[in-house]
């Protein structure tokens, strides 16, 4: 075996829940390497039994990599979870990002989409702009109380341009803060 390949460490099992490219980019470049060092001896035409050789160890080393890209590869969930959040009519996919109310699907910017998701995880509490701030942009309180009534505005027009009834999502509560609907 060629010293260059001694040099490559593949782990015999990667963990099924993280792939580690620069273990598989290493290998790739190896083999890339490898293949043209093959390529060059097959037009000199010198020397036919290192170049079958050369053919050999390029070829356990495509082994290698293929192994552990495969075993690296998450294994698929028997059955999906149930992530899809419904408030009445309206539907919201986290997982997949996705949002509809009735049959009509809106688009939603992700930042929307993630208030959406929070507000829809607990569709009747009021959210203060505080709390809101703190769980879908990642802040602390101060300023970002214009962004929070923005964004709250931009849900409520694309709810309503689904179909959504005017006044049924999307409710301030004056001084309070904001919650997704009421109670029925």
């Amino acid at each position: 075996m060629s010293p260059r390949l001694e040099r490559v460490r593949v782990p015999d099992t990667y963990p099924r829940d993280r792939v580690v490219l620069g273990e598989l980019h290493l290998l790739r470049g190896r083999l890339d390497a490898m293949l043209s060092e093959v390529a060059h001896v097959i037009e000199t035409g010198v020397e036919p039994d290192e170049g079958w050789l050369r053919v050999e160890e390029a070829a356990r080393l495509a082994r290698r990599a293929l192994a552990a890209a495969v075993s690296a590869v998450p294994a698929h969930p028997a059955t999906p979870p149930a992530s899809e959040l419904c408030v009445g009519e309206l539907r919201v996919d986290p997982v997949s990002r996705r949002q509809w109310y009735g049959e009509a699907e809106f688009e939603l910017t992700p930042l929307h989409h993630r208030l959406l998701v929070v507000m829809a995880a607990d569709p009747f509490r009021v959210f203060g702009k505080d709390e809101l701030l703190a769980e879908v942009w990642c802040r602390r309180s101060g300023d970002g109380a214009n962004a929070v009534k923005m964004s709250v505005s931009c849900v409520r027009r694309a709810l309503v341009g689904a179909g959504a009834p005017r006044g049924r999502f999307m409710l301030s509560q004056h001084g309070v803060g904001w919650a997704l609907t009421r109670p029925t």
